[in-house]
């Protein structure tokens, strides 16, 4: 039995209270600092059945969607490569001319439908079989201002989902060398305008900006005449300074990570999605489990004093070659990390297609998750209809499912294999 001094009948009850109020059926606001969030990656089909990403959407379950995956940084071209399997691929939705990088137009009012439900929507980097890395700071730095550009708030003659703007980047570093992360990191944050700042760090002072803004208002209109001949030569400043720009990684749980381990030192991130499954440390081996070290690196020795560190788990048994647990089993894992760990921020699931298929396994976890964090934190209010999501107003914009290997036989087109799949 997991760590806990909750009954699951107590649970289960308050389980019970909250989908009778309605509660996940509710639009909130993203709020980072809570412990009970969920992210779910989708784009991978693992089930074989992968809906559109809108139809994910429908209900407040899910808190994060980080998208998988943009699996080349440096393709034809020069452009990365991005893959969703059924949904859209370079094969079949065809690409930009000159490169192998996706037109992925098609899916920017999805992106745009979960983001105006409250959720965030990130890009994930790397998997199993990407062919990630870089060989220097400066390239790693050039390579964060493509993916800028390309995704998130900067300006391109080509931009795979359109007028759609993404919420931000997640690491899932599986091969390569892992040296220079950290300057790509530091690179996407500043082209942003987050240097020196975390997601609390910047509500305080968006709120202080939208303040000021209120004060000034009848200034401004009185000045306004003064100001059109200053105004014609003015820089145009691309940083959409009222979106925060998420950072998150996808460690394996044997700590630290071989990949991105130097780099969550080196570099702020806002949450550790941490795969405990395909592993010894997995949830599968409760001997072995090692969240306390994780949340001792989150406190010691993260270049973010505020990090999130979340569970990551399968969400059917068909997800990972190991480490499924029920969702009692995980609920109770839960229960414990929210009691005991200052750094827990929520669960994670690999993937929103086979949670689905497996009887919900996400909405089960989420719902148990709130219930046994308003346990643990009387103090917290229910998620409610009260808050709408903070972030900028101007929304943006898989490797495929295969077997184990990666395919380039003739005739055969080479996709990558799935993320949960281990190296």
């Amino acid at each position: 039995m997991v760590y806990t001094d909750f009954t699951m009948r107590g649970v289960f009850s308050l389980a019970c209270f909250i989908t009778s109020l309605g509660l996940l059926g509710r639009v909130v606001a993203f709020d980072l600092s809570r412990n009970d969030n969920l992210a779910v990656y989708w784009g991978q089909d693992s089930a074989g059945n992968q809906q559109r990403l809108s139809y994910y959407c429908k209900d407040s379950t899910v808190d994060v969607f980080p998208i998988a995956f943009l699996y080349i940084f440096r393709g034809t071209g020069g452009e990365p490569v991005i893959d969703f399997a059924n949904t859209c691929n370079q094969w079949d939705q065809g690409t930009f001319p000159g490169t192998d990088l996706a037109n992925c137009t098609s899916m920017a009012q999805d992106i745009k439908t979960c983001q105006a439900a409250g959720k965030l929507v990130t890009l994930s980097l790397g998997g199993a079989t990407g062919q990630v890395g870089f060989s220097s700071d400066s390239q790693a730095e050039g390579f964060a201002d493509q993916v800028w550009n390309l995704f998130l708030g900067g300006e391109s003659d080509i931009r795979p989902f359109g007028n759609a703007v993404l919420d931000g980047v997640d690491l899932d570093i599986e091969s390569g060398t892992p040296a220079h992360y950290a300057a790509f990191v530091k690179r996407i944050r500043s082209n942003a305008g987050l240097t020196g700042l975390n997601a609390t760090t910047f509500a305080r002072n968006a709120t202080a900006r939208a303040d000021s803004t209120t004060h000034a208002g009848h200034a401004t209109a009185t000045n306004h005449h003064n100001d059109n001949e200053k105004n014609a030569s003015a820089a145009v400043d691309v940083t959409n300074k009222d979106k925060y720009y998420y950072i998150t990684a996808a460690p394996q749980c044997p700590y630290p990570d071989a990949y991105i381990g130097a780099a969550l030192n080196e570099a702020p991130f806002d949450a550790v999605y941490v795969q405990f499954y395909n592993n010894y440390c997995g949830l599968d081996q409760p001997s072995d489990y090692n969240f306390a070290t994780w949340d001792t690196w989150a406190q010691t020795k993260s270049a973010n004093p505020a990090v999130r560190v979340y569970i990551g788990a399968p969400g059917s048994s068909d997800s990972a070659g190991e480490g499924y647990v029920s969702v009692g089993t995980l609920a109770d894992y839960v229960a414990g990390a929210q009691e005991k760990y200052a750094s827990f921020g929520g669960v994670m699931l690999w993937d929103a297609s086979t949670a689905y298929t497996n009887s919900r396994f996400d909405r089960g976890i989420k719902t148990a998750m709130a219930a046994s964090g308003l346990q643990s934190r009387p103090e917290e209010p229910p998620r409610s209809a009260s808050s709408t999501r903070a972030t900028s107003t101007r929304t943006s914009a898989r490797p495929a499912r295969t077997s184990h290997a990666h395919t380039e036989q003739e005739g055969v087109r080479p996709r990558a294999t799935s993320r949960f799949f281990r190296v």
